[in-house]
């Protein structure tokens, strides 16, 4: 009775279109911390899987839509993504690969509806134990996913999030339920903020290595991938991040008798962490004790890390790969 009050006396004081305004009024995003109406901002998040194989499935399309995205090895030194949308849409959003656990790990912490096209088998046997995500994988359902017919297959897929999620509303799936907020602040002043500022980080070779390039004037890191800028298919632009986590992992070989030189990450646990923002690297650890705890990204005084606001891409880096920086 008591969560009906405060509504029921707002709608009897004002009227329907006063509390209509109520509802949407902008509040701080939970993911990017930016200004976004409520009824956005209490939606449940949605995640999907990225391939990222050079060169057919590059440019990809939706990544600059995405409230963070995750970016970590899968198997034989390619790399692939998890973005995840909650304060903004993406109309086309791939090409669409399989999970592995870590990802579902992640996905978990974040309480998502999880878009993928299958996945190693101890991946596929773990996700109907996670209750905390709605699985969509385009193995097992129809709907939300389709091909294109300018790239060869796998290398095709794509999906949305509008599709995924009034599948998810049609299959007995919540649509609202937002993850636990990542807090952030204001960029530092222009006066705070270094000259330049440039992060390596090796995951493999060439194809697959990152650059990260500060911009002191937008107070941005701009995305590089194999030597060339990393640009995103609906928008031709270069894909940028307001703050960039390095996250170290244990990586240790897994076996699966479909995918050779399978590979797991463990995401549960805690690990070191660096936090790069403003130009500046801000070191810590991560924490995340189980795979439905939300992951956080700590201090050395064990305190969360305020990001700015905006895109965060996530780094997860096996313990034993070069991360430099310049």
């Amino acid at each position: 009775m008591g969560r009906w009050l405060i509504p029921l006396l707002i709608v009897a004081a004002l009227g329907l279109g006063a509390y209509a305004y109520v509802q949407e009024r902008q509040v701080d995003g939970p993911l990017t911390g930016e200004s976004t109406g409520r009824a956005i901002a209490d939606r449940r998040a949605i995640a999907v899987i990225f391939d990222n194989f050079n060169p057919d499935a590059r440019p990809q399309s939706g990544l600059n839509a995405a409230s963070l995205v995750f970016e970590t090895l899968a198997e034989g030194g390619i790399t692939r993504f998890m973005g995840v949308y909650l304060e903004h849409d993406a109309a086309k959003i791939g090409p669409v690969r399989s999970t592995r656990t870590y990802f579902n790990s992640l996905a978990a912490g974040l309480g998502v509806i999880l878009g993928h096209d299958g996945g190693n088998v101890d991946a596929l046997q773990e996700l109907p134990t996670l209750t905390t995500v709605f699985n969509e994988d385009n193995d097992r359902i129809s709907g939300p996913f389709y091909r294109t017919t300018d790239r060869a297959i796998p290398h095709n897929e794509y999906t949305s999030t509008e599709a995924l999620r009034a599948y998810a509303e049609s299959h007995s799936g919540s649509t609202t339920g937002a993850p636990e907020g990542i807090p952030h602040k204001s960029d530092a002043s222009p006066g705070r903020r270094p000259n330049h500022f440039q992060l390596n980080i090796q995951f493999s070779y060439g194809d697959y290595n990152v650059m990260w390039r500060y911009d002191p004037g937008t107070n941005e890191y701009a995305r590089y991938m194999g030597g060339v800028p990393h640009t995103d298919a609906a928008t031709g632009h270069q894909l940028q991040a307001k703050n960039v986590v390095v996250m170290r992992l244990t990586e240790t070989p897994a076996s699966d008798p479909y995918t050779p030189n399978s590979i797991n990450l463990g995401t549960t646990g805690t690990g070191a962490a660096t936090v790069y923002e403003d130009g500046t690297a801000i070191q810590g650890h991560w924490s995340k004790p189980s795979a439905d705890s939300p992951l956080q990204w700590l201090d050395i005084s064990n305190h969360p890390i305020a990001l700015n606001r905006g895109a965060t891409w996530i780094e997860v880096v096996p313990s034993g790969n070069s991360v430099t920086t310049s």
